[in-house]
């Protein structure tokens, strides 16, 4: 069955079902209605490898991320998938595992399948990784890789304003002997999110670095491990501000566990704002990165790239702001006993 069979059924042109087909609001709505029931009666499904043919494009965007598993990732993708699917494009997820190799495997793969664009929503983004995709002529769009910025197009993540409203949050509760619960080094985005903490804390003649710097993984264990560090310090800090989300909710169950109070006796910040916050007891006061502000700012640029004609050349930086969301894992700093 065939386009042709469709526009006889229906008495209309070829080119009028192709109109309805992509929502063409060019064809009255009494004949529209008879095309789509027409091709609901035949069961007609539309042959998009040879439409694809005809014009040059296969309506398909690749979005890569870091790990699927990581709850940070299904609001963006979802996001993503929603505006796609609102403008006929299908999309190609895969993911890299934080491995700069498997990225360029993952773009890769992408061109092969010969996307129109690619969102490469990962921590880390190795240049290397993309220059086959750049070689064909194909957008990307990066997230937060600041040192590509004059290559390829960003979303940009503007730490500093997120560490510096729960720093400041904190010692107006009176905190001074605050912690950073870091994840491995080697993540360029870890050390970005350190260096916005740092930045506050001095802001703030908050101590940094030594003692008050903590590493971990980025995982839940990672922050049960930084409680077991905190437990043994005399004096004990009076709050932590994570990484991110995982970590901090570690850290909650850890201490709750311990028998500390949340937040009497020790405050706990997050990073992200997953979904996953608002379940812990007591509720994890975090600093809100939006995923669909994200997703759409990436969509938003690479069709804007395609239009444009010019994926090599252009390079546009687009900002996200996170901001402080205040719930119940924070409160006044513990009062400590004088020095004798």
């Amino acid at each position: 069955m065939d386009i042709l069979q469709v526009s006889k059924r229906a008495g209309v042109s070829t080119a009028t079902v192709s109109r309805v087909l992509n929502g063409s609001p060019k064809v009255r709505k009494q004949t529209s209605e008879r095309v789509r029931r027409v091709i609901a009666e035949m069961n007609y499904v539309p042959n998009t490898s040879a439409r694809n043919l005809r014009i040059g494009r296969s309506e398909m965007f690749g979005l890569i991320v870091s790990d699927i598993k990581n709850p940070f990732f299904p609001d963006l993708i979802d996001q993503f998938e929603s505006l796609a699917t609102a403008h006929d494009i299908d999309v190609v997820f895969t993911h890299t595992n934080y491995d700069s190799q498997r990225l360029a495997n993952c773009v890769r793969r992408l061109v092969e399948r010969n996307v129109d664009g690619i969102a490469v929503m990962t921590s880390e983004a190795d240049e290397a990784a993309l220059q086959i995709a750049r070689q064909r002529g194909i957008p990307i769009v990066l997230l937060n890789q600041p040192a590509l910025s004059s290559k390829y197009s960003n979303v940009l993540v503007d730490y500093m304003r997120g560490y510096r409203e729960a720093v400041e949050h904190l010692v107006n509760l009176g905190h001074r002997d605050i912690v950073f619960l870091s994840g491995p080094e080697e993540l360029s985005s870890v050390r970005r999110r350190r260096t916005a903490f740092e930045a506050a804390a001095r802001k703030f003649g908050i101590p940094t670095g030594g003692k008050h710097l903590i590493p971990g993984d980025l995982r839940v264990e990672g922050g049960r491990a930084a409680v077991e560090i905190v437990l043994r310090r005399k004096p004990r800090p009076t709050a932590m501000i994570a990484a991110n989300d995982l970590m901090a909710i570690g850290a909650l169950l850890a201490a709750t566990t311990a028998g500390l109070n949340i937040p009497r006796d020790i405050s706990i910040v997050g990073f992200d704002d997953l979904p996953l916050v608002t379940l812990t007891h007591p509720q994890l006061t975090t600093i809100h990165l939006s995923r669909q502000e994200i997703a759409a700012k990436a969509f938003a640029q690479l069709v804007h790239l395609i239009q444009k004609k010019d994926p090599g050349g252009s390079s546009t930086n687009h900002k996200v702001y996170p901001r402080l969301l205040v719930r119940e894992s924070t409160g006044p700093a513990p009062a400590r006993p004088p020095r004798k």
